[in-house]
Order: structure tokens, then sequence, then C-alpha cells
């Protein structure tokens, strides 16, 4: 308890799990001070790149019915391309 970890020693499991579940919770109150004009433009965002995502997956489908499945790589990185966010907040 009152050692330092070594340095290049793997974390406590139990650490990383409250570390995550503390910046959950302070991204939790920060969303809830947010001003309504933040929370509209948060809300705005997610729609837009959940609706974004739908359309490039359902065209990237279409294709793959109608030509066939493209290669691997091809095909992975047509996924990551409709799986981006933008910048992230």
């Amino acid at each position: 308890l009152g050692e330092p970890p070594v340095p290049g020693a793997p974390p406590d499991p139990l650490v990383l799990a409250f570390l995550r579940r503390q910046q959950r919770l302070e991204e939790q109150q920060r969303r809830r001070a947010a001003s309504l004009a933040q929370r509209l433009l948060r809300f705005l965002r997610k729609k837009f790149y959940l609706f974004r995502r739908s359309a490039l997956m359902t065209c990237i489908s279409l294709r793959n019915l109608a030509l066939g499945r493209p290669p691997l790589q091809q095909l992975a990185q047509e996924v990551a391309f409709a799986n981006w966010r933008g910048e992230e907040e």
C-alpha cells in the first residue's frame, strides 16, 4: 500500500477498473453540467455519425451483393472509414 509500483510493472486490474469508473463518472458530471446548446450539439453530432455509418454500411452491403465481395483489406478500410467519428471531444 505505501510503496509506489515498480516502473514498467503491469498495473493492478482493480486499480484500472477504479480509474475507468472515475473517468466515466467525471464524464457524466461534465455532460450534466453542459449547457442546452452543448447538449443539443452533442445529440446532433451523435445522430449525424449514426446516420452516416448506417448509410455507408448499407451502400457497402448493396455493392457487395451486386458485385461480389472485394478483397478483405479493401473491405476493412471501408468499414474503418464508416466507423470514423471525426474529432472526438
